[in-house]
């Protein structure tokens, strides 16, 4: 009798042991796995390749002009060459190459204002104008319209054309051989914005 009361109690003991090892708080679960999840995703780092532009100076042109205004123009039959080339400028991908740069020297005529970023903030424009790994890639659906023009120069000399449309997140950049797929997809607009406007 003796014997098998001793055979039931480490019966029962190892049934206990076992229990309580092999049973998880479900909700431990989760959160282990939410943790993981988050881990995941905050060890994404954006991988940094080479800058687009080796510069000294940057110009900056802008123009205010709404888009029924730029409706407005593009439906005209009788545009004067101004106005064909405003149009050109603000919808098409104008210039073609480097080597395309002679529509800078009427911007100012066409309506755009001229300013010259800071020597201060060139750090930031090269966290945004440099060939980056992004994490997702999300492309705007919408017709560009390019108000914005960054023109980088090297001892006076043009050396590279950023086009920039804020409303649509697009771009049209000449004068690198660096890959430019990328640009915009890591909030580089805003940052760009926010550098235009702090300027």
């Amino acid at each position: 009798m003796k014997n098998y009361t001793i055979s039931n109690l480490r019966f029962l003991l190892v049934t206990v042991i076992c229990f309580f090892s092999g049973c998880k708080n479900p909700e431990q679960s989760g959160n282990n796995g939410q943790q993981s999840n988050t881990l995941v995703e905050q060890k994404f780092i954006p991988k940094h390749g080479k800058l687009y532009f080796d510069y000294d100076v940057i110009d900056h042109y802008h123009i205010s002009i709404d888009e029924n205004a730029v409706m407005i123009l593009d439906s005209s039959q009788n545009r004067s060459k101004k106005d064909q080339l405003k149009l050109d400028i603000l919808i098409n991908k104008t210039s073609k190459d480097i080597n395309d740069t002679e529509f800078i020297k009427s911007l100012e005529k066409i309506g755009f204002k001229k300013s010259v970023i800071k020597t201060q903030n060139f750090k930031k424009i090269n966290e945004i104008f440099i060939e980056k790994t992004v994490s997702e890639n999300i492309e705007y659906a919408c017709v560009p319209i390019y108000r914005d023009i960054l023109i980088f120069k090297k001892q006076k000399a043009i050396i590279g054309i950023a086009k920039i449309c804020f409303d649509c997140h697009q771009k049209h950049i000449v004068g690198t051989n660096a890959n430019t797929e990328d640009f915009g997809q890591d909030d580089d607009y805003p940052k760009l914005l926010q550098v235009i406007n702090t300027n």
